[in-house]
Parts: structure tokens; C-alpha cells; sequence
């Protein structure tokens, strides 16, 4: 009898705490798959002669930045030295810099100064939340931000303003409710979009670009279950190493015509 009643109030858990299954590691490594195949879209094409794998891989990838934009805001709260955090990441992306630049087809030295990976529009979006919880007056605090965007722009950092505004979305929304939650993403999705495109995102832009980006940030707002996975310490650095090293290995696919 008490199994019965244990399986019925199972049964009756509300759907939105169902759709919770997936932990941080697993939507991480998923994004990680993601864009590493993005990234090396047109040397996996060049092996495997498949379009439609082609075409995936590129609407794909973009499922993966909004999932790390979803983390820098949770790793914000949950980290034990935001310092620390910082100092981490910003070590990281000067690092990954190197094979960012390699892996350009047509790279130069300007490459190096005037066009950086994600990693630094996450970093950047990390000191924004510093700043924003910051007891600094307001006008201050948003002038400062504003300031990092500019950088962001400036330097030609991939997602630039647009990922540090979906970072601070995050944070925004992370105690609201589900249906305000998926309102303000679909708005700063579109908005985000728009900018990127310079206009109304095309039917071909919409499917590549808005849809994944859309479903990203969707999956980890209403997917994630809060748990951190089997092997959190293991895992917490694999980004950090993987990826300056794919970057890395898509320039040695270069050099060797694949």
C-alpha cells in the first residue's frame, strides 16, 4: 500500500520538476561536443563528404554559448573565491588566445590584439556580476559595465556585448518564475540575434542561428537540476584545458589539409 502511494505522489510531481535531469557536467560536456563539432565543421566535412552533418555541426555549435553563459552566472554564486574565479578564467582565455589566432585561416598579428575568443566576453561577463553585486553606487556600477561591453566590442571578442548581456539575463532570472523566465530570454534572444545579423534574422539565419541559441538557453533554465555530476573536480578544469587544445588541434588539421 505505502509503494503504491510513494509511485502515485512520483507520478504527481509537477511536470516542471520532471523536465530536471540533466546535471552541470552533462550539459557542459554536451555543449563542449557541440561546439568542438562546430568548430570543426569543414574539417569533418573534408573527411566524411556529408552535408547534412555539415549543416548541423553549424547550427549546433550555437547551442553551446548560451550554456556557458548559464554557468558563469551560476559559477558567480557558487564559487568560493569569485577571486579566485576570476583570476582563473582570465588566465585561461589569455592562454587560449594563442590557438584562437592560429586557428583563423587568414591570421595576422593584428589577429592576436583585435579578435578573441568567447573565453574573453565570458570573462568580461564575470566582472560584470562582480561589479553589479558590488556596493558601488549605481551610476558607477553600470558605467563600469558599459565600459567592459565597449572593450568587448572594440577587441572583436566572439558574442561580445550580446553574451555579456545574456550573463547578466541570467543572473537576473535565476529566482523568477518559468513563464517570466522564458519571455525575457525569447526577447533578449531576438535582440541579440538581431544586432549579430544587423536586422530581422532571415528564415536560413533563424533555423542556424535563433533556434539553437534559443534551445540552449532553454536547457539549461528549465533541464538543469542544480547537481554538480559524478566527478565535479575532474570536470571543472576539462574546459578550461579542452578548449585552447581544440582550437589547437583544428590548426593542426589545417596544416595537415584536412
Amino acid at each position: 500500500m505505502d509503494g503504491t502511494v510513494g509511485r502515485m505522489t512520483a507520478d504527481r510531481k509537477p511536470f516542471a520538476e520532471k523536465l530536471r535531469f540533466l546535471n552541470r557536467d552533462a550539459l557542459k560536456y554536451l555543449a563542449l561536443f557541440l561546439m568542438t563539432l562546430g568548430h570543426w565543421e569543414f574539417h569533418i566535412y573534408h573527411i566524411t563528404n556529408c552535408k547534412p552533418l555539415l549543416l548541423f555541426s553549424i547550427a549546433a555549435q550555437f547551442f553551446a554559448p548560451p550554456v556557458f553563459f548559464f554557468f558563469i552566472a551560476e559559477g558567480y554564486h557558487y564559487t568560493k573565491s569569485k577571486k579566485q574565479y576570476a583570476l582563473r578564467l582570465g588566465l585561461c582565455t589569455l592562454i587560449t588566445q594563442i590557438p584562437h589566432t592560429l586557428s583563423w585561416p587568414d591570421y595576422t598579428w593584428k589577429t592576436l590584439f583585435l579578435q578573441w575568443s568567447v573565453l574573453l566576453t565570458l570573462f568580461l561577463g564575470l566582472l560584470s556580476l562582480i561589479v553589479i553585486h558590488s556596493t558601488w553606487k549605481l551610476p558607477l556600477r553600470l558605467l563600469c559595465i558599459a565600459g567592459m561591453a565597449a572593450l568587448s566590442r572594440i577587441v572583436r571578442a566572439e558574442w561580445a556585448v550580446g553574451g555579456i548581456v545574456f550573463i547578466l539575463c541570467f543572473d537576473l532570472l535565476r529566482e523568477k518564475k518559468p513563464l517570466l523566465r522564458f519571455a525575457a530570454f525569447t526577447a533578449v534572444t531576438l535582440a541579440v540575434v538581431c544586432v549579430q545579423v544587423q536586422g530581422l534574422p532571415s528564415p536560413k539565419q533563424y533555423l542556424r542561428l535563433f533556434l539553437p541559441v534559443m534551445l540552449g538557453g532553454l536547457t539549461v533554465m528549465f533541464c538543469y537540476n542544480g547537481k554538480k555530476g559524478h566527478f565535479p573536480t575532474v570536470s571543472k578544469y576539462v574546459f578550461y584545458i579542452w578548449y585552447p587544445l581544440h582550437l589547437l588541434l583544428s590548426w593542426v588539421f589545417g596544416l595537415l589539409g584536412l
